[in-house]
Formats: structure tokens, C-alpha cells, sequence
């Protein structure tokens, strides 16, 4: 509470003191104060008195002198008192009160003591007051004033309509449109302008209390809230918190980029800094949202909560740090070329610098965070949010996702213990491990990767996974994409299990690369290399590194029935040309199976369309082929599974036979149907009954 309010209570008091002294006086001592009675100018007054002087009189707390051009005193006991001056000194204080009007009525054996016209009210502290009205009623020692009232102290000037004051509590209350302005001090600073309903002045508490529709305009600032509470400092020169009661908000001007623009909530606590002028600090409680400033042309960022606790820089408009508590939502809104993001959790912890802003926010608890725009949709789930915040909170610079972190862009989905996301590049790093995320996974319709780390490129995704690789290949059946498809040597219905030390997938391809001991699954069909490549857009697959394959096949067997038949290959490399539907063995091939074995430099398997059925096989380039205790040497195979016959043709074709005797010539013709081997070379044909008489000569 401000001196001058302290002062105009004491003044108000002073006068009411003054008037029941008066009043008691006039009664006590009306025959000693009767002279002898002259013709009164007033038809009702029974004694007028010209010049009254009542002297000095002493109460508990001041010394009252009063003064009156001219005393009227009528029959019924009541008086008139014509151009009133009341002049009062505080006892053991240093201040004097004087009170003028042009008149004051007193009723008989009534406590209520009226002044009328011009009052006025004048302490020696520079307190001054002005109203046509003023009453005093001993009864509840309270002042009251109807009509419009003038209060002036110092830089404070106050006017409204009517006016109580409270002498007991010392407080003095504008009861309807006040208007309290306070003028700039001596450095053009701390000046403000208060419209309210009410406003009271408790100077023993140095509060200031408005009522109904308060709006503060102050530095810059516009504040507004149902009703508000400003607490002085001891000098009363200047305001050290605000306290803001329903629908509270505030608007700053001119706010630079990551400054506060607007705050807005239930309530509000405002503290200022030592100058009186600065936000230093401010609660808001029950829904609270403050508004920073974006950089020119753009919108500003939005933080919601329940409650949000901020601390400033020495510039009054700039957080250095920021709590939120209870569904929190911090909202980037979106721009030309960026996405809009939200960010929601049950709190918010975050820090910065003066000049800077808030460079570091960490949410905590059900972290939920959306990113869209006309061509993005992504969503992260995490139990907490770590983002380091550009300058000026114009974007976020990173986003570092903890436990239960689950990422979703499309039908692109993840689930890990760690996840950074990197916003302008585009990119989330996996990692971490904890129950129920041991490792990395990711999942969209074509792929499955689990791996100690998992490093992706949203867009495609291109996928980077690093240790103990684990892949699962969606059936085609399950792609969304018609371009999308499984090699035709590999089941349809049935997933694909691929293992490695590394992946590198690319989604925009539906090409992935494994490598450091590959190993694909399916079923019966395996592969092993140091290095497997498998193109789900050509169907293609390939593996190089001391290749070691499984596969199984169906063929027709002696009875015309169709069977499963397991082969085994190696070779430095293989691959499947899904246009033509061949797979190929190279480097030191070798294959065996229940019908032989054959090595060459090349082994060519053509499968028919089904791509679970041979159709023929080939091989080139020192071709050896065993099978029933022969073996055949030569330089190109040919095998046709429907009459079974194999074609191998060489310069020459040598034949060991199981007595080892050689048959050589340029071609060879073996029909498993007929047992028979047919040798053509050098013009001459020799045919051998495969088996004979089961006898060596």
C-alpha cells in the first residue's frame, strides 16, 4: 500500500474525528458558546455565527482545529456550518490534513457528518482528494462518497465513481469506474494506467486491490483479468507483484522472436524485477498458454498446461526457464515448406539463456509427438522427450526419444528404447535395449528388421541396421505395391528370414543389402554368403562369399509322380534373374543332390513359372558330373527334367565308368528313363547299356 494511500485514510479519519469532536462539543457547550442572538439572515437558524473558531481539541491520535466562515445552529439541534476548514495534525506523526467545503451539516444526537460542495481534502505529504460529497458515520468509523471522486499523490492519480473509506482497517475503495494512472518517473519508465470496476487501497498492507473487468496497460504490456491484486514496495513507489484472479491474460508488444507474446489462464502471480518495470517471474494456474514470438512474418510457438512456472531474462519478456505440469502441448505451427508439430506429455522442464531463449525442453510421461503436413504424417510415442531448440525457439534442432519409444510415418512403424530424430535431415537413429525392446525394430508392408542399431532415412525409408541383423520379408501377398514382389525361386505365402551383421534397405528400391555372414531362411531353402542382395522390385536375389545354398524342388519321378527333391550348392557367387527365372552358381560351383553330384565353373538353373519346378539346369567350364558310380567330364551340360536326359558335350567328353574305363568323345547323351548313354565323337557312335551284366573285364 502506497504513502499516499496510508495518508488519505489518516486524512478521512482526521475529518470524521474532527466532526464527532465538534458535534460532541457543540452539544456539551451550547450555553457557554450562546451570545447574544442577532436577526439571522436564515428564516430556520436560531443563532448564527460569524467567523466560528471551535480551537484545538485532542483526540487518541491528532490534534483538530476547525474553522467555519459562518455557524448556523437550528431549533431541532442540527447545524450548518458554511465554509468549513478542518485542519488536523497527526500526533507523534509529521503530517497535517486540511479539509475544506464549502458547507457541513450536522444532525442532533446523530454521529453522521455531512460536507457538501468542492470538499476537498489536502495532506502537508502531497496527498490530495476531491469530491462534492463526503460523509462520515461514527457508528462503522467509515468515510463514504457518492458522485465523482479525485485522488492525486505524487505520480498516482486515482478518479472514479464514489468512494468508501474504511478507518479502522485503512482502506479506501473507488466503488465503480476507477481509473488509478501512475506517471512516468524520473527515467521515463514505470508508468501504467488501471481500469476497473473497484479499486482499493489497503496501505497498511500495501496492496492494491481491483474488481470487475481490470485491464493494466504498463511497459508495454496489456493486462486484463476479472480482478487483480498489486503489491507495492515498502516506499509504495513502485509495484513488486501482480496477482491476476479469472480469465487472466496478458499481451506484449513488440516481442522479439522467442519472447513471450501472450500468456493467458485462470490465475496469475506476476513478480517484477528490482525496477519495477520487468517481469521477472510468472505463475499461471489452470489452463495456462503463453504464446512466444516467431520471427518476422511467421507464427509464434504455443505452450499449454495446466500450470506453467516461468523465469525471464533482465529484459522482461525473454524465459530463461520453463516448468509445465499436467497435458502439456507445445505447438509449432506450420510454414511454408515445414511441417506443423505438437508435442503433449504430462510435464515439461526447460531451460535457456538470456539473448537466446529456451534451447532445451524435456517432456516427461505418455510423450506423444505429431508431425503433419500436406505430404508428412508422423507420430512418436515415448515415455520421455529430450529437443534442443534453435535460437529463438524458431524450430527444434534434434529430438532424442526415451524408453518405449514407438515412431510411425504411414504403414512405417518402430519400436525402441532409444530414438533420436533429427528433423531437418530427415532421420532416426535406433538403439538402446529394455524389457519388451530388447533391440531395434522396425517394420513397414515389405520389411522387418530387428538390430542393435537402426539407423533410417524417413523418406523411402532407406534403413541402415548395424549387429546381429534379423530381417523378416513380407509375403507378396501383404505388399500394398503391385511392383513389389518376392523372387519366384522363394515361396509366395511364406515369410522370408534373413540374417547378417548389416543391412542397408532402401524402401524407394525395396532393395536390401546384407552383409558379414548372410543367411536367408525360408522353409527348406536356406542361403549363406558373406554377402546377400535381394531386389523386391525386379525379384531378383543375389549372395556372394563362399555361397552355400539349400534348395528343394519338385521333379517327376520314375512313376510320373511329382516329388520333392533337396540340392545343395557352393559357389563363390549366386544369382536369381527373376525375368528369366535363373538361378546361377559361379566360381567353383559345385551341387549335389539324391540324383549325383556335378562341380563346374558355372551352374545355371532355369525354373519354370511356378518357380518351385526345374524346368533345365546347365553348366559350363570343366563340368564334372557324378551320378550311379560314373563320372563325366566336359565343358557344357545341358539337363531336361521332362524326359530326363542330360546333353554334355566337350572336347573332348571323357566317361569313367564304375570299372573305371573312359569312353571319350564330343557328346554325351544319358536318358534316366532308358538307362542308356549315348557318346558321339570323331564320326563314330558307341552306345553302352548302362549297368550291363553288373560285371568288370
Amino acid at each position: 500500500m502506497t504513502r499516499w494511500q496510508r495518508r488519505t485514510r489518516a486524512s478521512i479519519a482526521v475529518f470524521g474525528v474532527v466532526f464527532a469532536v465538534f458535534v460532541a462539543r457543540e452539544f456539551r457547550r451550547r450555553d457557554a458558546f450562546r451570545p447574544a442572538a442577532p436577526v439571522s439572515k436564515d428564516p430556520g437558524a436560531i443563532i448564527e455565527t460569524i467567523g466560528a473558531d471551535l480551537g484545538r481539541f485532542s483526540s487518541s491520535r491528532e490534534d483538530v482545529r476547525v474553522k467555519s466562515e459562518k455557524q448556523l445552529t437550528y431549533a431541532d439541534g442540527s447545524s450548518k456550518l458554511l465554509g468549513v476548514t478542518i485542519v488536523t495534525d497527526e500526533r507523534h506523526g509529521n503530517r497535517t490534513f486540511t479539509i475544506t467545503g464549502k458547507e457541513g451539516r450536522v444532525a442532533k444526537n446523530d454521529t453522521t457528518i455531512a460536507l457538501d460542495g468542492d470538499v476537498r481534502l489536502v495532506g502537508s505529504d502531497g496527498m490530495q482528494l476531491a469530491t462534492e460529497h463526503a460523509t462520515y458515520a461514527d457508528s462503522d468509523a467509515i468515510v463514504r462518497a457518492v458522485g465523482p471522486v479525485q485522488f492525486t499523490r505524487g505520480r498516482v492519480s486515482a478518479t472514479g465513481i464514489g468512494m468508501t473509506w474504511d478507518k479502522t482497517l485503512d482502506l479506501l475503495t473507488i466503488l465503480d469506474q476507477a481509473v488509478v494512472q501512475t506517471a512516468p518517473d524520473a527515467k521515463g519508465a514505470n508508468a501504467s494506467t488501471v481500469n476497473a470496476g473497484t479499486a482499493a487501497f489497503a496501505r497498511r498492507d500495501k496492496v492494491v486491490r481491483f474488481e470487475r473487468s481490470v485491464r493494466i496497460q504498463r511497459g508495454g504490456q496489456v493486462i486484463e483479468a476479472d480482478r487483480a491484486m498489486t503489491y507495492l514496495s515498502p516506499d509504495e513507489e513502485r509495484i513488486e507483484r501482480v496477482e491476476l484472479h479469472d480469465h487472466a491474460h496478458i499481451v506484449m508488444s513488440d516481442a522479439p522472436a522467442g519472447a513471450l507474446q501472450t500468456l493467458s489462464g485462470r490465475d496469475m502471480d506476476l513478480k517484477y524485477a528490482a525496477d519495477g518495470e520487468s517481469l521477472e517471474h510468472a505463475l499461471i494456474t489452470s489452463d495456462a498458454v503463453i504464446q512466444l514470438a516467431g520471427d518476422t512474418g511467421t507464427q509464434g510457438r504455443q505452450i499449454a498446461a495446466n500450470v506453467i512456472d516461468i523465469a525471464l531474462a533482465p529484459d522482461g519478456s525473454t524465459p530463461t526457464a520453463l516448468t509445465g505440469r499436467d497435458a502439456v502441448q507445445l505447438t509449432f505451427p506450420p510454414e511454408a515448406g515445414v511441417a506443423g508439430r505438437t508435442i503433449r506429455a504430462a510435464t515439461l522442464d526447460a531451460r535457456g539463456e538470456p539473448g537466446r531463449g529456451l534451447t532445451r525442453a524435456l517432456f516427461s510421461g505418455n510423450v506423444q509427438y505429431r508431425e503433419r503436413s500436406a505430404d508428412i504424417d508422423r507420430a512418436a510415442n515415448s515415455a520421455t522427450l529430450d529437443v534442443g531448440l534453435t535460437r529463438g525457439m524458431s524450430s527444434i534442432e534434434d529430438a532424442k526419444f526415451s524408453h518405449g519409444v514407438r515412431f510411425e510415418e504411414g504403414k512405417m512403424s518402430t519400436l525402441s528404447a532409444e530414438g533420436r530424430y533429427d528433423i531437418d535431415k530427415g532421420t532416426l537413429a535406433l538403439g538402446g535395449s529394455e524389457p519388451g525392446a530388447l533391440v531395434p525394430h522396425i517394420v513397414n508392408e515389405q520389411i522387418a528388421i530387428d538390430a542393435a542399431t537402426i539407423d533410417v532415412t524417413l523418406v523411402g525409408p532407406k534403413v541402415k541396421a548395424v549387429g546381429n541383423v534379423r530381417s523378416e520379408l513380407r509375403p507378396a501377398s501383404e505388399a500394398t505395391g503391385n511392383d513389389v514382389k518376392m523372387p519366384s525361386m522363394l515361396k509366395k505365402d511364406l515369410p522370408v528370414i534373413v540374417l547378417g551383421n548389416a543391412l542397408d534397405y532402401d524402401g524407394v528400391t525395396a532393395k536390401g543389402t546384407y552383409t558379414g555372414a548372410a543367411r536367408l531362411h525360408q522353409g527348406d531353402t536356406s542361403i549363406k554368403g558373406e554377402t546377400i542382395v535381394i531386389d523386391n522390385r525386379a525379384g531378383n536375389l543375389s549372395a556372394s562369399g563362399n555361397v552355400a545354398t539349400t534348395t528343394v524342388l519338385e521333379q517327376v519321378n520314375q512313376e510320373k509322380r511329382k516329388e520333392r527333391v533337396h540340392s545343395i550348392a557352393t559357389a563363390k557367387d549366386m544369382t536369381y534373374d527373376d525375368a528369366v527365372r535363373r538361378l546361377t552358381y559361379t566360381g567353383s560351383a559345385h551341387m549335389s543332390g539324391s540324383d549325383g553330384d556335378m562341380t563346374a565353373a558355372r551352374i545355371d538353373l532355369y525354373l519354370k513359372e511356378s518357380g518351385d519346378e526345374l524346368e533345365r539346369a546347365e553348366a559350363y567350364d570343366t563340368v564334372t558330373l557324378r551320378e550311379q558310380n560314373r563320372e563325366t567330364k566336359g565343358t557344357k551340360m545341358i539337363y531336361t527334367p521332362v524326359n530326363e536326359t542330360y546333353v554334355v558335350t566337350g572336347t573332348p567328353v571323357k566317361i569313367v565308368d564304375e570299372c573305371q574305363r573312359e569312353t571319350i568323345g564330343k557328346t554325351l547323351t544319358f536318358n534316366k528313363g532308358t538307362d542308356n548313354i549315348v557318346v558321339d565323337g570323331n564320326s563314330q557312335i558307341r552306345t553302352q547299356t548302362k549297368g550291363g551284366n553288373g560285371k568288370c573285364s
